[in-house]
């Protein structure tokens, strides 16, 4: 069972977010590399030791450690005036997790040309996701200058 932490000031809820975003863009890099990986398997330009079912295996393991990265964020308590873009943030999030967890379990589910439009559909649904993620962090900066004025 997972107790929101103490609510944060907003200096302390923008560090926070910001060390996350530097884990995000990792599992962000490893997904995406998973994603190339896979689509050059399947049109045979690949390492001799490179396969599907080995790099699935690899898949899962980091998305559980993503699954579990989400459910730090979901823990921060953010200031009051914070609070909607930071349930907005846990839905991207959220939504960014289904959508890896539908590349994973693309890999069990038929051929290799389904795969391939799978991860193609997830890795474009991510990039939107991160499109989104972007918008509110920028406005928790507009929000930070405000109350610096």
């Amino acid at each position: 069972m997972s107790v929101k932490a103490d609510q944060l000031s907003t200096q302390e809820y923008i560090v926070r977010w910001n060390q996350f975003l530097e884990r995000f863009i990792v599992f962000e890099t490893v997904f995406s590399e998973y994603t190339q990986t896979s689509k050059n398997i399947i049109k045979g330009r690949c390492l001799v030791g490179e396969n599907l079912e080995s790099l699935n295996e690899y898949f899962q393991r980091n998305l559980r450690v993503f699954k579990q990265f989400i459910d730090q964020v979901t823990l921060l308590n953010p200031p009051k005036e914070l609070r909607e873009i930071n349930r907005q943030l846990q839905l991207v999030m959220t939504d960014y997790v289904s959508s890896a967890e539908a590349m994973v379990t693309a890999f069990n589910e038929g051929d290799e040309l389904n795969l391939y439009q799978k991860l193609t559909t997830s890795r474009q649904q991510q990039k939107s996701l991160r499109i989104r993620i972007s918008e509110l962090l920028n406005q928790i900066a507009v929000f930070k200058t405000q109350a610096v004025k």
